[in-house]
């Protein structure tokens, strides 16, 4: 039996009569019966038999029956399997992202996203730049979020939105007064800034370069986290992104538009070597609606 004559088959065994088969089926009664008797030409005996005008399965039937239930219990699976996956609410993503995106801003963005899929999973993990870039690149991540990403062979990057770097500063600071801090405000306080490898350390570098200021950090960092950690002490003030947003980590941390403005993109990354899942599109895209109804609860 091929699987149209199973399913013609089974449709009669499920609804009792031929017309009940075709209207499961949406074909003619003709096709129907013209499919049952074929099969059982083929099978070389008979599957129903007319009782008191009923039709009715031989013990054949019902043992054949007992089969071919478990096949359509597949198919039946197989159906919602695709049908989850089409409106994308079932399967599995990896997401990566840098720490001064993956300790808030991800997390609530992924637990949004989960909100209205129970069946879907998402590994979610923070790395350095060169390792979210590499995992995208390599194919072991599906997306990965960033910023100041340099290009590279093997994934390509998307801006998903543009924010001014700001200033952070202890609560009752002096600067914290202003609205708007330069850096020649900051010059005359203890600043924390970054290690080389930070991808913020060039652009502060070069601020103060530019207003002709001699930078010397009181404390350098390797991550923007531990900036906003020095700075809730009270240790220093410093330049972070817009994203991070650490605030409720944070308490006594203020945080201050920068001038002049300077703008850092936020990225999604994605592999140039294979195709994006169904899934992770819609992550991406959801993730772009996600911003966009909270960024007003980012610095300005």
């Amino acid at each position: 039996m091929n699987l149209r004559q199973m399913e013609v088959f089974y449709a009669i065994m499920v609804s009792g009569t031929v017309t009940g088969a075709a209207k499961m089926l949406n074909i003619s009664q003709p096709s129907v019966t013209g499919v049952l008797r074929y099969t059982e030409d083929r099978l070389k005996f008979s599957l129903f038999q007319r009782v008191r005008g009923r039709l009715e399965p031989t013990p054949e039937a019902h043992v054949l029956f007992g089969q071919i239930e478990h096949v359509f219990d597949r198919v039946d699976i197989v159906k919602r399997t695709v049908e989850s996956l089409r409106e994308t609410r079932s399967g599995a993503l990896h997401v990566v992202a840098i720490p001064a995106l993956g300790t808030t801003l991800l997390p609530s963005a992924v637990g949004a996203f989960l909100a209205t899929r129970k069946d879907a999973s998402i590994r979610f993990q923070m790395y350095s730049r060169r390792e979210v870039m590499e995992l995208v690149a390599t194919g072991a991540a599906d997306l990965g979020f960033g910023f100041l990403t340099p290009a590279r062979p093997n994934f390509w990057v998307e801006a998903i939105t543009r924010r001014d770097l700001i200033c952070i500063v202890p609560k009752g600071h002096p600067l914290a007064a202003l609205e708007a801090v330069s850096a020649a405000d900051i010059a005359p306080y203890p600043v924390v800034s970054y290690t080389s490898s930070q991808g913020l350390a060039p652009i502060i570098n070069g601020i103060f370069s530019e207003a002709r200021l001699n930078f010397q950090p009181a404390i350098e960092v390797g991550l923007v986290i531990n900036a906003w950690a020095m700075v809730n002490t009270g240790a220093g003030i410093a330049i972070v992104d817009p994203y991070s947003g650490l605030f409720s980590m944070f308490p006594d941390v203020i945080a201050k538009p920068f001038a002049p403005a300077t703008s850092i993109t936020l990225e999604a990354i994605r592999s140039d070597q294979r195709p994006s899942s169904l899934l992770a599109e819609a992550f991406l895209s959801e993730f772009r609606s996600f911003i966009e109804k909270h960024i007003h609860r980012l610095p300005a």
